[in-house]
């Protein structure tokens, strides 16, 4: 059930204060929100085996989620079966696909949509690696926001707005498709960089991470801009994965010349998706990814907060790494 303006300003109040309710942001998000969103999950209360995972250089272990960042019951079933995960087959990282953080500042929320749900896999050890969303810091470029985001980086010790590092066999490229950040005036500098990283990349697997999908069937849809400016640096490199968020749900495309492009937004709250000519899997549910990669393939579970199955596929590395 969706809230009213007065029922979000009254929940407000208990869950971020000021900084939730200024006007011109009440009148934005309010909108948006569902009773889910604002009514807080119980914290997981498990006990996790610290730093349990295996990384090899032919092996690694990983979870891909996005769109979390409500604080709300169905964030934190998200994260419980996240941390349920590691309990049954181990990972020392997170990919997290952008939007950390909604309805108020991260430095007054930095509690409740991140160490409360993530506890027992921070307690662990697990890293959490970000590609910079269109929440984080609101949707404007703008000073205020670009401060908001340095907070944001600084209380999860990423390195910069876009970036590149490596776990085991795979090199993981995280971007900031933010406006203008990779489809504005400035997006030629992060291009650039892509392009170089992606050509030095001497690791078997290339999986590309960012908020705004280039390809989606959801309500969002595809990004404008990014078929022309970022899918041939990505095709001209022969990236095997790419992960976004932004639309509340689950798509996989069929390989599109060669690469998948994955949808993983239901980490907190639901909107609708269709299925159209790329789409081999849809679902408009709440889930993470859980993906291992042995030697030439990558196998991914699409895995929905009570455990069950939303989708399952497997990849093979490129010929010639």
């Amino acid at each position: 059930m969706s809230l009213t303006r007065r029922q979000f300003l009254a929940a407000a109040a208990g869950v971020g204060g000021a900084a939730l309710t200024g006007g011109v942001l009440a009148d934005q998000v309010w909108p948006l929100l569902s009773r889910e969103d604002l009514v807080p999950g119980r914290t997981p209360e498990l006990v996790l085996s610290r730093q349990a995972w295996t990384t090899t250089p032919d092996r690694l272990t990983f979870a891909a989620v996005g769109d979390t960042g409500t604080g709300g019951r169905q964030a934190v079933a998200v994260a419980a079966r996240m941390a349920q995960g590691y309990e049954q087959n181990p990972y020392g990282l997170i990919t997290h696909l952008g939007d950390i953080c909604y309805y108020g500042r991260i430095e007054d929320r930095f509690d409740d949509v991140f160490l409360r749900p993530y506890g027992p896999l921070v307690e662990a050890g697990v890293d959490v690696e970000l590609a910079i969303g269109n929440h984080d810091g609101e949707v404007h470029f703008s000073d205020a926001r670009l401060e908001e985001i340095e907070t944001e980086l600084r209380l999860l010790g990423t390195p910069a707005r876009y970036y590149r590092t490596t776990h085991g066999p795979v090199d993981f490229f995280y971007l900031d498709s933010s406006t203008p950040g990779l489809f504005g005036d400035d997006a030629s500098a992060q291009l650039d960089w892509l392009d170089d990283a992606l050509s030095t990349s001497a690791s078997r697997w290339k999986v590309v991470c960012l908020h705004h999908p280039p390809y989606s069937s959801g309500r969002h849809g595809a990004t404008p801009g990014a078929e022309e400016m970022l899918v041939p640096v990505l095709e001209r490199h022969a990236v095997d994965l790419v992960l976004a968020g932004h639309d509340h749900n689950y798509e996989r495309t069929l390989p599109l010349n060669g690469i998948t492009y994955v949808v993983s937004g239901g980490g907190a709250k639901l909107t609708p998706v269709n299925r159209t000519r790329i789409t081999a899997a849809a679902a408009s549910v709440l889930q993470y990814l859980h993906v291992e990669v042995v030697g030439d393939r990558l196998t991914a579970r699409c895995i929905r907060p009570d455990g069950g199955l939303v989708d399952r596929f497997t990849l093979r590395a490129r010929e010639g790494r």
